[in-house]
């Protein structure tokens, strides 16, 4: 169950209140939110919606498509729509759901993002590099140097 949230429409900025992206134009608006569309390169939609959810929280929804489009949006147009519509500030989550709740109507996907709570609500999972990870993992030789143990997180 969800509420939605009235949000203030303005063509300067995201529903979340970040910067209109540059080179992207608002396609349509709708009840709860706004509809985006990429002019440049291949196109990329992105619907963003806010709701207050069951735990009382708002949660941004973006979803990415390519339009007109039976293909799946890659990683790279995920990670620009998350760059854009969620921010590099705060912790978003892509879900996979179990097979009841899974609705497959088009190639879409989908991130989360709780507004209430930018710096998430899930338990940190991040570890240190040791030096047996490195020397498993096929590391071009031009990182090697850059990468020390312990100082990265995975």
């Amino acid at each position: 169950m969800s509420t939605k949230v009235t949000i203030e429409l303005d063509n300067t900025k995201t529903c979340s209140g970040l910067p209109a992206p540059h080179g992207w134009h608002i396609e349509d608006r709708l009840g709860d939110g706004l509809k985006w569309r990429r002019l440049f390169g291949e196109a990329i939609s992105v619907i963003e919606t806010i709701a207050t959810k069951d735990d009382g929280c708002r949660w941004l929804h973006v979803s990415v498509a390519k339009p007109n489009s039976k293909k799946m949006p890659t990683y790279a147009d995920i990670q620009t729509a998350r760059h854009f519509f969620i921010g590099e500030h705060r912790e978003c989550y892509h879900i996979f759901p179990t097979q009841e709740r899974y609705v497959d109507f088009f190639p879409v996907l989908h991130l989360y993002c709780n507004l209430d709570k930018p710096e998430g609500v899930l338990p940190r999972m991040e570890g240190r590099l040791t030096a047996g990870m490195l020397a498993e993992w096929d590391i071009p030789d031009d990182m090697k140097d850059k990468i020390k143990p312990g100082e990265l997180s995975v």
